[in-house]
């Protein structure tokens, strides 16, 4: 079978594609490309809390080790984020992450990021993918050695990197501010690898936190673990029943967030992007540009111009927004799917980070969440917007769908096109209220993924209306 890199590693149904002749494949092919970029490779390996990824992790660092990589290997289940700031601060030459992130429970993954610490690049991944092809039709017997044995000879170490990610996020976040506000908040850890993270931190400060579903379960209670939908509803319902000021929760590996207003109400990924942008500007004082992804609203954009600053628009995936806030300095980047990072921190989205701001930003203007959405309302307008997913059962009705936006002319429900592009998917851009559509394939799921957004609401009915038609 054909091993593919998607936007964030490779992914696969455990017994199915993700077994563990694979990983090994996957392991070897790692170590022969950091051992072409480094005298002497050293990486942090880590592991979510799904089936078995503790073994797996093992097997990656038994490989890794064999082939003359030092490994530093995590005791217990890590977010995502976390295996970044461990790989900056360390200096270390990439980390590997046992994890399948938002997927449903029967998928696993590895995800592999390179020294910048954020999501490897598509030229890094095609490479990796090249030397996995290599290995497969050579028949490669695999070098691997015991994880006694690479203690033993020093090439394995066991790895904590929770207090010094903590620490550094104690210097990101006001926690003076979030302190005095004596707030109470309602977390869902989504039975992933922020357990003992964001609720430690929260607990650490004074806050009073009611925590949900705060112990490993594999199959994460029947669904994926994901904070959308469902979840935050749930969320939202304890929110109202305890009176709590906010509702704050994570996906599976920590690098996704969920957030639910004081009203219980679910803000969305694209709302509160656009909301820390304003507050980061107009509390925090920070100065220059912001990222977004393609798939992303343009609310972050109008706000960024309201400062005197430009948006940067990536195609979709992290790896390439996560190194404008790393490296170039970018106020905040972000994506509708739940990802953001900020200025100084790590190229990698970061959920814990995003609860965190959430928390700053109703201590710091001293008022509760649903009436800073209301302020920004107010101030910019409204955006609606909407995603739409089609799970896909064969590559021929994948190309068939794709093929309709494809064709796509001059207008679409009625609506003029002003402007199109191939930049990821196919994008149109309409002629009134900012309105766009994109359609494109998940690079993470069989999924077609299509995406509205207009600042009119009948533009929006109808543009949603004709898509509809054409799934």
């Amino acid at each position: 079978m054909k091993i593919k890199f998607g936007t964030s590693g490779w992914r696969d149904i455990i017994a199915d594609g993700f077994t563990f002749e694979n990983v090994r494949r996957v392991s070897k092919a790692i170590a022969t490309f950091l051992l072409s970029r480094h005298d002497s490779p050293e990486v942090i390996v880590g592991f979510d809390t799904r089936f078995m990824t503790e073994k797996f992790a093992e097997v990656v660092s038994g490989v890794l080790t064999a082939n003359g990589v030092r490994v530093h290997l995590c005791e217990e289940p890590v977010p995502t984020p976390v295996i970044s700031h461990a790989i900056i601060s360390q200096r270390l030459s990439g980390g590997v992450n046992i994890t399948a992130s938002h997927n449903p429970p029967e998928y696993c993954g590895i995800k592999f990021n390179p020294e910048s610490g954020g999501p490897a690049l598509p030229e890094v991944t095609e490479e990796i993918e090249r030397l996995i092809d290599k290995i497969q039709a050579e028949g490669e017997n695999i070098t691997y050695i015991s994880l006694s044995e690479a203690h033993s000879s020093g090439r394995l170490t066991v790895a904590r990197p929770k207090e010094a990610y903590l620490s550094y996020l104690e210097k990101l976040v006001d926690f003076t501010a979030i302190k005095k506000a004596e707030l109470n908040v309602v977390v869902d850890l989504l039975y992933g690898t922020a357990k003992g993270y964001l609720d430690e931190i929260l607990k650490r400060h004074g806050l009073k936190v009611k925590v949900l579903h705060d112990y490993r379960d594999p199959y994460f209670g029947g669904h994926r673990p994901e904070p959308d939908g469902r979840r935050l509803g749930e969320l939202g319902e304890r929110v109202r029943a305890t009176g709590a000021y906010l509702g704050l929760a994570t996906d599976g590996d920590a690098d996704r967030f969920g957030i639910v207003d004081d009203e219980g109400n679910a803000v969305s990924p694209n709302e509160f992007i656009a909301l820390v942008a304003e507050h980061l500007y107009t509390f925090k004082g920070l100065k220059g540009p912001v990222g977004r992804s393609i798939a992303t609203s343009k609310a972050i954009e109008i706000v960024a111009a309201e400062h005197g600053e430009v948006c940067t628009v990536t195609p979709v995936g992290f790896k390439f927004l996560g190194p404008l806030a790393a490296e170039k300095g970018y106020v905040v980047v972000g994506e509708e799917s739940g990802g953001l990072t900020i200025q100084n921190h790590v190229a990698e989205k970061d959920g814990i980070l995003a609860c965190l701001i959430a928390l700053e930003m109703v201590a710091l203007q001293g008022k509760p969440l649903s009436e800073i959405r209301r302020d920004f309302r107010r101030k910019y307008g409204e955006f609606y917007t909407e995603r739409i997913d089609l799970e896909l059962m064969s590559e021929e009705e994948k190309s068939r769908i794709l093929e309709k936006f494809a064709g796509i002319g001059s207008s679409f429900a009625g609506l003029k096109v002003m402007d199109s592009n191939r930049i990821d998917g196919y994008f149109y851009a309409f002629e009134n209220a900012d309105s766009w559509l994109l359609a494109r394939p998940s690079g993470t799921e069989p999924v077609i993924r299509v995406y509205l957004e207009s600042r009119d609401l009948e533009t929006f009915k109808k543009l949603k209306e004709e898509v509809l038609k054409q799934l």
